[in-house]
């Protein structure tokens, strides 16, 4: 049980606090790629950390993510005109590129040079997995990119879906490591569920739990129908820092395989990101998935 001022220190995201600061120093989802699926296409405004930005797709295809304010007048480049190659803010029309470079000041004068010693705050971006993902602590600091497997799947062997939850990240993450509670709340939900409750109906695991150099892993042991004093069911879960979680595979191939990640948008806000990878190669039907998940295309926190 965590005490109150452990409780604070983990829960606060913002700039400057412990955790926050923290946290920056990860690759972490800004947004489904989908969000921003067409070059000059309507920008994305991401809430991530306590802070704004602005995500978005140029003519080339290149997406960038830059703070959601105009470095002028502290207009919202959320609000801004995504053309010819850059995000054009609609209160004096300054433009910007995706690496924040300053592309037209129109306001200025011809042969002013105001425009090459400003800059919009970038950072970096990567494309993979259906998923947009940002770095956003010191650029000298900046880690590899994480290379899951999953995200080197076809599409068409994969599902990625976000659903806002009105929880601090701490509290949405328990879940994940918290395999007793699976056996009540998801009871008849899982696809494998029948095969699970014929292995084992012990709802009392215990849990044990190892450091790893990635987090740590974590196994609920159950004493398995058959055999319960000689043998044990191990179910091991998988926890990469900050904040993913990578759950067991289920028994049939046929089923997908689930990983969850928990981006803390605010001290109070979740984005929950569920990630569904064929285990044979046959294609998921992305339709069904946000159907059972209940992610509607188009609702945000």
């Amino acid at each position: 049980m965590l005490t109150a001022e452990e409780n604070e220190l983990l829960v606060r995201v913002g700039p400057g606090t412990p955790c926050g600061t923290l946290l920056r120093r990860y690759w972490m989802p800004a947004c489904l790629s989908a969000d921003v699926a067409e070059p000059d296409g309507t920008p994305y405004r991401a809430t991530l950390l306590g802070e704004r930005y602005v995500v978005f797709r140029d003519s080339s295809g290149a997406v960038g993510i830059l703070d959601e304010a105009c470095p002028h007048r502290l207009a919202s480049l959320a609000l801004g005109r995504n053309e010819a190659g850059g995000l054009r803010c609609i209160y004096h029309g300054w433009k910007f590129d995706v690496v924040g470079r300053c592309l037209e000041m129109p306001t200025e004068p011809d042969d002013s040079t105001y425009r090459e010693r400003l800059r919009a705050r970038s950072y970096a971006v990567r494309e993979a997995g259906g998923i947009v993902w940002v770095y956003l602590g010191p650029p000298e600091l900046e880690p590899a990119f994480p290379a899951y497997d999953w995200v080197l799947q076809p599409a068409r062997e994969r599902v990625v879906l976000r659903i806002g939850e009105y929880a601090n990240w701490v509290q949405a993450l328990e879940g994940a490591i918290d395999s007793a509670h699976s056996w009540f709340l998801h009871r008849g939900a899982a696809r494998d569920w029948e095969k699970r409750t014929s292995v084992s109906t012990d709802l009392a695991p215990k849990l044990e739990a190892e450091d790893t150099a990635y987090g740590f892993r974590y196994a609920a042991i159950r004493r398995p129908n058959a055999d319960p004093e000689r043998s044990q069911y191990v179910r091991v879960t998988n926890m990469v820092m900050p904040f993913t979680a990578l759950i067991p595979r289920p028994f049939e191939a046929d089923q997908a395989i689930h990983v969850q990640i928990f981006v803390p948008v605010d001290d109070t806000r979740t984005m929950f990101y569920g990630i569904y990878t064929s285990q044979n190669g046959t294609a998921l039907d992305g339709a069904a998935y946000a159907r059972r998940m209940g992610a509607v295309p188009g609702v945000d926190l």
